[in-house]
């Protein structure tokens, strides 16, 4: 009798040992798609706050050699403000022009900053840009009104290693190609947004 009951009561323990396995793997799955079903969702809603702007560029008549860059937070619906938005100018496309590395004292800092394409940021309106390339990030608000931003372009012009070349043939080399953008936004709570290449044309003012 006493054997018989040992025996039942290992049984109970080994019941009792798997049921909680059991329950651990249970609430393990429960857990791990719980887990998937969050990560659906934040990238449902990333996808869905994805920023959308409107971006123009203007050349004045009597400024040739400079335009305007109107930037303006217009949707979607739900995205009040961004905490941080940046903007920079990419190289043209279909062309790696350091691909055989670079001309004899060109440092490669100077390359970086280097521009192949018809526009760059004006440095001197120096509390909007960090370099000729991309600006300061700055944040924009549909609430407040400030969900646009203007900034100062100017024409490029070849790089001092380029002998024989003239801002003129330069120009004409360059002449009616887009400036390329990458924007960056950040908001707290959310990957970040990389929204380009963006191709965008110089339109000459009509006044």
């Amino acid at each position: 009798m006493n054997v018989a009951i040992a025996v039942l009561g290992l049984l109970a323990t080994i019941a009792a040992a798997v049921a909680t396995v059991g329950s651990w793997r249970t609430a393990g799955k429960a857990n791990e798609t719980a887990g998937k079903v969050a990560a659906i969702e934040r990238q449902r809603r990333h996808s869905e706050l994805t920023p959308q702007f409107q971006v123009t560029c203007t050349e004045p008549k009597t400024g040739p050699g400079s335009a305007g860059m109107h930037v303006t937070l217009t949707g979607p619906a739900g995205l009040d403000h961004l905490d941080e938005v940046t903007i920079s100018i990419l190289d043209e496309t279909g062309q790696d022009h350091w691909g055989h590395g670079l001309p004899q004292g060109v440092a490669s800092e100077e390359a970086a900053l280097f521009v192949w394409g018809p526009w760059e940021f004006n440095t001197a309106a120096s509390a909007q840009v960090s370099d000729n390339r991309t600006t300061r990030a700055r944040s924009y608000s549909r609430v407040s009104g400030k969900n646009w931003d203007h900034l100062s372009l100017q024409r490029t012009r070849p790089g001092r290693w380029m002998t024989g070349m003239s801002s003129a043939q330069w120009e004409r080399q360059h002449g009616g190609k887009p400036i390329r953008l990458l924007i960056t936004c950040r908001l707290a709570g959310y990957d970040q947004w990389l929204l380009g290449p963006l191709d965008i044309y110089v339109e000459q003012d009509p006044n």
